[in-house]
């Protein structure tokens, strides 16, 4: 369908924004054929899709773990943003960018025009982490982990079913580390 800037009152939308995986504050995951709808959409529109995924490591059974839409991403129009702060350290404001050439060097350049760089201490620190573990240490560093996240999501569950059935309601997250309570009867 046409999009009617002059009905609509604004402009065609250029850029879709999400975090499919765990995302905060309900954690929610977008399953896989809901992603591969959304990228549809995408190619429809001809969206750019910025996929801001930093608890994709953290999806709790990694053998069922939901492909990214950057995996899905036939014409290059998913830019997708990772991040260190939930697998290294929640303090290491670090991340990092994967997607089509041209748009990472726009985001590069526009990262040299209003952050200059990311703190030199934390460049530092996640570089020696990688150097010292390595590929396989770091993937077994990132399911040591997973698994910290989902036993606490577990034990969590656990007491939400003894202490507040009946009272709230949610659904066991896939991902992450939120699990969002809606209060029985409430508005």
């Amino acid at each position: 369908q046409a999009w009617d800037e002059a009905a609509r009152g604004a402009p065609r939308p250029r850029v879709l924004y999400t975090v499919p995986t765990g995302c905060n504050p309900t954690g929610a995951t977008l399953p896989e054929i809901r992603r591969r709808a959304v990228y549809e959409v995408a190619r429809e529109f001809d969206l750019i899709i910025l996929e801001d995924d930093p608890y994709y490591y953290l999806q709790h059974d990694a053998s069922k773990a939901v492909r990214s839409l950057l995996s899905m991403d036939v014409d290059g129009r998913v830019l997708r943003f990772d991040s260190f702060s939930k697998i290294l350290s929640a303090g290491l404001r670090l991340g990092w960018a994967t997607g089509p050439k041209a748009l990472v060097e726009r985001l590069a350049l526009h990262m040299e025009a209003t952050v200059l760089h990311t703190s030199g201490l934390s460049q530092a620190v996640a570089h020696a982490m990688l150097e010292r573990w390595g590929h396989d240490g770091f993937g077994e560093h990132v399911g040591a982990v997973r698994d910290f996240y989902r036993q606490r999501c577990d034990v969590f569950l656990a007491a939400a079913e003894r202490h507040l059935c009946g009272l709230c309601e949610w659904s066991a997250p896939t991902a992450g580390m939120f699990v969002w309570l809606g209060c029985v009867g409430g508005d």
